[in-house]
């Protein structure tokens, strides 16, 4: 096998190369029979699908194995291009991959959440920049979705409504962080954002599931759409960002009491988040778990707005 750690190693992402990946879990063919997205198991998992999770005790704390999934969505054929710059139907196909990934993997009883992520500019030297994201199934919550779930169960306990309905009602009235807006999705960036032009693409109605909301093909459509100007706007920013959807935990996995799920899907609002990365713009003090951000939402939303979201010519296919 190729050594992919070689700056001269070809891609292993491309057409002609599947034999350098697993075999596919999914694929999606176009009308002459060729992949136009693949998915499949990570060469070097974090997570492993084998095996039980044999969670114990070790004095006060945890200890548990590695059980879980890790795969690979590789978004299109062509390299060298980015999610902004594939057509929306193509973009279509890859939000169909992430919703029935997430379904699967939730089948699995073991997977307490189901993570889609995609760090772009940020490839390792062995992908050579072919566009992709990546699904992880893990037996714990991360630890930004768990601060968001109990934050969004207070206010809901509270309230009795969504934070993020509360917050999106809030901003349409405001429009000072709105950055576009249809009849259906509405993007934002959230008020004391963590990082300069970090941009939350929301359902105006509520749903707390990004992959039940999105059962229709014509919501998928919908969806993709909207997404292509707002990853386009924020290419214009940086082309370095990290994309992330926030969906609701598996509630049929493992839990400590049988209601320990029972208000989310009242009180949680899948959305998508965008973080561009801006060179010397983004501080965060780790130990103490502050961010600094020089630039207030309010003026990130009035630059985003008045970017258009232009083609950017994609390379020519091989």
């Amino acid at each position: 096998m190729a050594d992919f750690d070689d700056a001269e190693a070809i891609c292993p992402f491309c057409p002609g190369n599947e034999h350098f990946t697993p075999p596919p879990i999914r694929e999606l063919k176009d009308a002459k029979g060729a992949w136009s997205a693949r998915v499949f198991h990570d060469r070097a998992p974090i997570f492993l699908v084998e095996g039980k999770e044999d969670r114990r005790a070790e004095g006060m704390f945890d200890r548990m194995n590695t059980v879980g999934a890790n795969e690979i969505v590789v978004e299109t054929p062509q390299h060298g291009v980015t999610l902004a710059q594939l057509p929306p139907d193509q973009i279509s196909n890859c939000i169909a991959l992430y919703r029935d990934r997430i379904l699967d993997l939730k089948r699995d009883l073991r997977l307490r959440y189901v993570s889609v992520f995609k760090d772009q500019g940020l490839a390792a030297p062995s992908e050579h920049g072919h566009s992709h994201s990546q699904v992880l199934g893990s037996p714990v919550l991360p630890q930004f979705l768990e601060i968001e779930f109990r934050w969004s169960k207070s206010h809901f306990l509270h309230r009795e409504r969504c934070i993020f309905c509360d917050c999106i009602q809030q901003e349409i009235q405001e429009g000072r962080r709105v950055v576009d807006q249809d009849g259906t999705f509405i993007a934002v960036c959230p008020f004391a954002s963590r990082s300069p032009y970090e941009l939350w693409v929301m359902p105006i109605q509520h749903s707390s599931s990004f992959e039940k909301d999105l059962a229709d093909p014509a919501r998928v459509k919908s969806l993709a759409s909207f997404l292509k100007p707002c990853l386009q706007r924020i290419e214009k920013i940086s082309l370095i960002l990290h994309f992330v959807i926030h969906t609701e935990p598996n509630v049929e996995a493992h839990k400590p009491t049988a209601d320990w799920w029972s208000t989310v899907r009242d009180d949680f609002h899948w959305h998508i988040e965008l973080h561009p990365d801006v060179e010397g713009e983004r501080r965060y003090l780790g130990s103490e778990g502050f961010y600094f951000n020089p630039i207030p939402a309010e003026e990130a939303a009035l630059v985003l707005r008045a970017l258009e979201p232009e083609e950017v010519a994609a390379p020519p296919a091989l």
